[in-house]
Parts: C-alpha cells; sequence; structure tokens
C-alpha cells in the first residue's frame, strides 16, 4: 500500500517536472532567426529628413497659428496627454474653440478619389465656390505640407491607452475641387499648380508618416490631384506649358517614397502597447502571455516593409511578399495567449503595400497621357515607344478598347473605383 502511494506521489512529481521541464525550455527558447531580424529591423534607428511635420497635421484645421503657435499647441496637448486620467486621457485638441476651424462642408466634396471630380464641379460652380469661402489658408497649408521631412508623432502609447490621438486629415482633400474650380473658371494655370502642389505633399506623406493612416492619406491625396491633372491636361492644347512645380510632381515616385517602414514601425508600437495592456503588466511576463515573445512572433508581419528587399520590389513595381503567421508550435506551450493574439487575422498587409504603389503608377500614367499627347503620330502608334520612365517592368500602359482611356490594372482595388487607373486621351464632349 504504501509503496504503492510512494509510486503515484513519485510520478506525479515526475510528471509535474516533466511539464515544467517543457514549459521552462519553451519560454526560452532561442527565438527563430525570422523573428530576430525582424525585431533589429523594426528596433534600428532611422533618419529623420528634414523638419518634423506632425505638428502642421495636428493643426491643419485651424486658422490663425504661425508656425510657432502650432509648436505650441503641439506640446500642450502632448502635455496633457501625458498627464492624463489612464484610460481617459484627452484626444482632442488645446486648439478647439480658441483658434477658428476652417468648416469642411460635405458640398465641397467632388468624388471619391477625385472621380468625375472636374464634371460635378462644372456642373454647378457656384456651389463649390460658396463650399471654399474663406478656405485660402487651409489650402496653403495642404500644400506647405511637402515642405516637411517627416511625420512622425510625440503621443507615445501608454499601456492603458494604446490607441494615441491622430490628427484629422480629412482637410487635405478640401483643396482637390478648388484646383478643379479654379480651372472651370478660367485659371488653368492656378489649377494646376494647386494640384501638382498637393501631389508634392501627397508623396511626402506617403512615405514619411509613421502611421498606416498617414501614409495612405498621403497615397489618396496623390491619386486625386493626379487624377485631376489629368483630366484638366486633356481640356488643354497637347503642348501647354505647364507651371515648373508639376516637373517635380510627375517625376517618377522613388521606392523611399513608397516605403511603409516608418508607418509599420508606429504600428508596431501600437500593437506592443496593446499586448502590454491585454496582459495586464508592463512586463508582459505572465505564465500565459509573454509579450516581448508575442511581439517577436508578430514583428515579421511589420518588418517587411523595412527590409532591403522592399525597396527592390517598389522599383520592380512587384505585388510585395507579406509573411504569413509564425508556424513554430513549441514556443506556443509557454505562451498560449500570445500565440492566440498572434494568429488573429490583421488587416490585409497587401492592401496597404499595394497602395503607394498604385499612387506612383497614376503618376507615371498622367507623364504618359502628356508626353503620347505630344507625338506627332497616333497614340497607338506612339504607345509601343513609350520610354521606360512611364511604365514598370510588371504594369505597361495600355489603350482601353474605344481609344478614351489609358489605363493598368489596379494593385489594390478600391470599392466602386473598379480594378483601372486610368486617365482620359479624349476631352470630354461638351
Amino acid at each position: 500500500m504504501k509503496n504503492g502511494l510512494k509510486w503515484v506521489v513519485v510520478s506525479i512529481l515526475s510528471l509535474l517536472l516533466a511539464v515544467v521541464g517543457v514549459w521552462a525550455a519553451s519560454r526560452f527558447w532561442p527565438l527563430p532567426a525570422e523573428q530576430r531580424e525582424a525585431m533589429r529591423l523594426l528596433q534600428a534607428p532611422l533618419p529623420t529628413p528634414g523638419a518634423n511635420g506632425f505638428s502642421a497635421l495636428w493643426t491643419l484645421r485651424h486658422d490663425g497659428l504661425d508656425a510657432a503657435g502650432r509648436e505650441a499647441v503641439m506640446a500642450q496637448d502632448v502635455a496633457r496627454w501625458r498627464q492624463g486620467t489612464p484610460g481617459q486621457r484627452p484626444v482632442d485638441s488645446s486648439a478647439d474653440g480658441r483658434y477658428p476651424a476652417t468648416p469642411i462642408p460635405a458640398s465641397a466634396n467632388c468624388g471619391r478619389r477625385a472621380v468625375g471630380c472636374l464634371e460635378a464641379v462644372r456642373a454647378d460652380p457656384d456651389r463649390f465656390q460658396a463650399a471654399h469661402a474663406g478656405h485660402e489658408p487651409l489650402h496653403q497649408r495642404v500644400a506647405a505640407i511637402a515642405g516637411y521631412g517627416h511625420f512622425v508623432s510625440a503621443f507615445a502609447p501608454f499601456d492603458t491607452d494604446p490607441m494615441v490621438p491622430l490628427p484629422a486629415l480629412q482637410p487635405v482633400f478640401d483643396p482637390v475641387s478648388a484646383h478643379a474650380l479654379a480651372h472651370v473658371r478660367g485659371d488653368s494655370g492656378a489649377a494646376l499648380a494647386g494640384a501638382c502642389a498637393d501631389i508634392l505633399s501627397g508623396r511626402r506623406m506617403a512615405g514619411q508618416g509613421d502611421t498606416l493612416i498617414t501614409s495612405m492619406i498621403g497615397a489618396a491625396m496623390v491619386e486625386s490631384n493626379a487624377r485631376l491633372l489629368a483630366d484638366i491636361l486633356v481640356e488643354l492644347p497637347a503642348d501647354a506649358a505647364v507651371p515648373a512645380v508639376c516637373d517635380a510632381a510627375l517625376a517618377p515616385m522613388t521606392p523611399a517614397e513608397q516605403s511603409l517602414c516608418t508607418a509599420m514601425r508606429g504600428e508596431f508600437a501600437l500593437a506592443g502597447a496593446g499586448l502590454r495592456l491585454s496582459s495586464g503588466d508592463p512586463e508582459g511576463n505572465r505564465l500565459l502571455l509573454d509579450v516581448p515573445r508575442t511581439q517577436a512572433r508578430i514583428a515579421p508581419r511589420y518588418a517587411w516593409a523595412c527590409a532591403a528587399s522592399a525597396e527592390l520590389v517598389a522599383a520592380r513595381d512587384a505585388p510585395t511578399p507579406i509573411p504569413g503567421p509564425a508556424q513554430d508550435r513549441f514556443a506556443c506551450i509557454a505562451n498560449p495567449l500570445g500565440c492566440t493574439l498572434a494568429n488573429i487575422s490583421g488587416p490585409d498587409m497587401r492592401q496597404y503595400a499595394g497602395r503607394p504603389q498604385d499612387a506612383a503608377a497614376m503618376l507615371r500614367l498622367v507623364a504618359a497621357q502628356r508626353w503620347l499627347r505630344q507625338q506627332p503620330v497616333a497614340v497607338s502608334v506612339a504607345l509601343q515607344t513609350l520610354p521606360e520612365a512611364l511604365r514598370s517592368p510588371t504594369r505597361t500602359p495600355v489603350l482601353s478598347e474605344e481609344g478614351q482611356w489609358l489605363q493598368v490594372d489596379r494593385r489594390v482595388v478600391v470599392d466602386e473605383l473598379g480594378p483601372t487607373l486610368r486617365v482620359p486621351m479624349r476631352a470630354p464632349a461638351r
């Protein structure tokens, strides 16, 4: 009897020791090389070109502030955030109520990604004129975004508040219909200059924002203003002079301008704060949820944007390969909740990766439109000798069946906009 009980106790202890041993081995097992490299890419120092324009974005809606005033508002709002009550930190700006905010009426909207914008404005120019009354300072601020080098938020995520305040970026699209209105009213030079200046602002935001929303808005700015630019150019003589700013705006987007590295690093930091909130522990080391190892597990989903191969992909205009969820199950023995969280389906990173590429493709289309219209031969003939800079290794522009449009397939289909990016080759009948 005693020997039997002793054997049971020894067996249980042996089993417990084995379980503890396996758990410990799992907890301290070396991270896979892919995860270590991903963490290195996401934590390595990055150059910060030029001045930080985040305060300009944060206060974009507000009139009556000079550069120093915007920095002062930014500093005050960051202090309010840091000193706020956990879980209830203020996400608004102290500028609200102190400085007038430019209203953005729905009547100023002229179409998703500026599709049909020129037609909408021409149908009711007085409505758009009224909608933009007093908006000139805002439009100047949107154009001035191009003068900044990067956009990095000073709002640090807390474990209690992982979602940091974001600037209201909808105002960056307000000038689009104003540029269309300038063309409709007969000032095509101002319309072209305005659209090209805003393309440059979008290009800067697309590659240098520290959140995906900043980068995606930047890419959308490029596409919207480029589409309007093409609609205006096709109504002008083929040899019409364009403002100098358009030469810079239509230059091919570089891989750096299409890079989402800064954005993905910011998103990864926010994800880490969210994991620490889930663990209830600033260090995040729990028996079932190890935050540092969970971060390493999800790191490859973000680090692809910072890999050297990302620049090669952008230069080739190729679809971006995105790593899938980690497959090593042994690591999950000591981190089951972390593995569960890491395996939850997140946003489709391919959708994000493709949007800057589509913005770059839209600029190539507009540049190709200009070049083709200036050739002395039929467009279908000239298209066969399209300069290499106006096409990519994976997407060469083609004419639509009726010859009305120059187009390429989208990398990312955007709702009702369809599967193609296109610019007109003939002015619409009026």
